[in-house]
């Protein structure tokens, strides 16, 4: 799915916009969380605490 798809199911609070956007930017999203925190449960943790923060950046 491309961005603007992604950005059209955050607008629609679809459940799929997760997924959609750990299927995109999720590698990179790791391995950048990875390389910085040097500890897999910390980058996870940040990289979940990422996808939550742009839920919640969308108005309802």
């Amino acid at each position: 799915m491309n961005d603007a798809g992604i950005i059209d199911l955050y607008w629609q609070r679809s459940e799929r916009a997760i997924p959609e956007t750990e299927n995109a930017y999720g590698r990179y999203c790791h391995t950048v969380a990875y390389n910085l925190l040097r500890n897999a449960e910390d980058a996870e943790e940040s990289v979940n605490d990422t996808w939550l923060a742009a839920w919640n950046a969308m108005p309802p």
